[in-house]
């Protein structure tokens, strides 16, 4: 057994509400960013995003609710999603722009895979599917709020600004409580608590779409 999936086997509900709260905390600075800071936030996370991607894909084969072909379509979008990641520095706001709009679709075509192995599976007990479907989510949110600081740069100093971004901060407010009210209600049990989360992260993005 890998030691990706011994660690995720040690997580309890907990251990995974601890890592979502630290995820939203960082989204919280993320939003307050200024413009520079922002563009090489973007170029750090697609460092980290295509690291991930290579590391998920090493290990897709243990899932346990994917048969082969599932798994090729998933392994070929992670890899579609690698080398978007990969690309040089967007050195101008229209690079910049296309790169975000490229790596938005990549990502949502991985989704559309994932949740159609969740609509067709009897349980959703793969933790490593589970597990990669959430890290997916934490990726979705952070270029959406990158795009929607794209979008804040071009109204800064204006009314419409700081409305657009008071109004991101509340939606992160509440999902950090929403997180709280559905672990609850997961009743600890990890696929529960994993659907709930997907739920959650799938609402909490229509604030920055």
């Amino acid at each position: 057994m890998s030691q990706i999936i011994k660690a995720m086997e040690k997580k309890t509900v907990k251990d995974h509400l601890d890592n979502l709260k630290t995820t939203v905390e960082g989204l919280n600075v993320q939003l307050h960013l200024g413009k520079a800071d922002a563009e090489k936030a973007f170029e750090e996370q697609k460092a980290n995003l295509r690291d991930w991607t290579v590391k998920m894909s090493s290990h897709i084969d243990l899932a346990k609710d994917l048969n082969q072909e599932q798994a090729t379509k998933i392994k070929a979008a992670l890899e579609e999603l690698r080398i978007q990641a990969a690309l040089g520095k967007a050195t101008s706001k229209d690079l910049l722009k296309e790169q975000q709009h490229e790596l938005k679709k990549r990502m949502e075509l991985l989704r559309s895979d994932i949740d159609l192995v969740f609509e067709t599976s009897k349980e959703h007990s793969d933790e490593f599917l589970e597990d990669l479907s959430l890290r997916l989510h934490d990726y979705q949110v952070k270029f959406d709020i990158f795009k929607l600081q794209l979008q804040l740069a071009k109204m800064e100093g204006k009314k419409e600004w700081n409305e657009r971004r008071k109004e991101a901060e509340i939606k992160l407010q509440e999902f950090q409580r929403d997180l709280e009210k559905r672990a609850e209600e997961a009743s600890g049990k990890w696929d529960n608590f994993s659907a709930e989360m997907s739920s959650a992260w799938k609402h909490v993005r229509k604030a920055f779409d």
